[in-house]
């Protein structure tokens, strides 16, 4: 099921002007500046979930596959709103969707499977009970 299609409420909407920096030369958002934006949702959503810092010292999700919908030019100085939700997860894994929204309207939507591994050896760390419950009180489907 794609991001726009779900019924699922989005876990983080945070309004954000788009700067000249997120910009190509026609002052539409760069390709790569959404990625960005939805890397800064990842991080937070992720250290609001398992209450550390993303840090080497603690094991974190690491970005395995992403795919990207452009469906609509986001310019220069837009008000919009970006939001995040993790959709699904398994026994390491979580699937993260994103949208930025525009006047309500999605304009860029992604997924990204993301890995929870340690950062000194790569290693894949199991969901832990605790990181479970919330992701289900977010509802996050398992499995």
């Amino acid at each position: 099921m794609s991001p726009e299609a779900s019924a699922q409420p989005w876990t983080i909407l945070r309004p954000h002007r788009i700067r000249w920096a997120e910009c190509d030369l026609y002052g539409h958002v760069n390709h790569a500046a959404y990625l960005t934006l939805f890397e800064d949702l990842r991080v937070d959503h992720w250290q609001a979930l398992s209450g550390r810092p993303v840090s080497p010292e603690f094991a974190g999700p690491v970005v395995a596959q992403i795919e990207a919908r452009y469906l609509r030019a986001v310019g220069f100085n837009d008000e919009v709103m970006l939001a995040c939700r993790v959709a699904g997860f398994r026994r390491t894994s979580f699937v993260h969707e994103y949208a930025l929204l525009k006047d309500g309207e999605a304009c860029c939507t992604a997924r990204a499977v993301c890995v929870i591994t340690r950062q000194d050896t790569g290693e894949k760390v199991p969901i832990w009970a605790e990181l479970r419950d919330k992701l289900l009180g977010e509802g996050a489907a398992e499995g």
